[in-house]
């Protein structure tokens, strides 16, 4: 049997694991940073006592899950995690318990599938919205409780500007939601523009996931 190899072959040869290597290296340096961005937002939740908190990261996404005791203390958590050096984006799954959590879990139910839109680069609502906002305004009358409306962007164009667009989207949801019967003392319009990203604003799926309108119960009857 002839075991002799061309010059050719010892070339291809080497380099195809020189290139397996990489991968592993690759791969072990991502996992290596998935490891100490999780360690790093568990200990500063960990700082804060919020011991209810479970936290997964995936890539320099954080995922955040458990039961808090109201949507301020979900808000803090998911506060923290984004603070930490490195993290491009949380998805707080965190759920609210309580009568409170009810009634947020009805408005994030209607909200997983459903967004509210506007038109492109204006606070005018999109008329495919109405049936969903319908909705969203019949569950804020019977919750009987206090519901933030936030605007948010993604991080494209001047913050400033995104800052201003996002509370008129969100002035404009709070005004359908009044004209729909929901008592204008029960909800507040704050717009964030983009300073509170879900997601990588670096791809277009994630600048679509960071403009969105969220409904957040606060707590407290009016």
């Amino acid at each position: 049997m002839d075991f002799r190899f061309s010059q050719f072959e010892i070339f291809t040869a080497t380099g195809a694991l020189f290139l397996c290597l990489g991968f592993v290296c690759v791969f072990s340096e991502a996992s290596d940073i998935e490891d100490a961005l999780g360690t790093e937002v568990i200990e500063a939740v960990g700082q804060q006592d919020l011991f209810w908190v479970s936290v997964e990261a995936r890539g320099q996404n954080i995922v955040l899950t458990g039961a808090a005791p109201d949507y301020q203390a979900k808000k803090q958590a998911g506060e923290i995690a984004i603070d930490v050096q490195g993290v491009t984006g949380v998805t707080n799954q965190i759920a609210i318990i309580g009568e409170a959590g009810t009634c947020q879990k009805q408005i994030d139910d209607y909200l997983v599938d459903e967004r509210v839109s506007f038109k492109t680069g204006k606070a005018s609502l999109s008329e495919s919205s109405y049936p969903l906002l319908d909705m969203l305004a019949s569950i804020a009358r019977s919750c009987n409780t206090r519901i933030e409306i936030a605007g948010h962007t993604d991080s494209r164009g001047d913050a400033a500007v995104n800052l201003k667009l996002s509370q008129r989207r969100a002035d404009a949801v709070r005004k359908y939601l009044v004209n729909s019967g929901v008592n204008l003392d029960w909800i507040r319009a704050i717009g964030y523009g983009e300073t509170q990203p879900i997601a990588d604003n670096s791809t277009e799926a994630g600048r679509r996931a960071n403009r969105r309108i969220e409904l957040r119960v606060i707590g407290g009857a009016t």
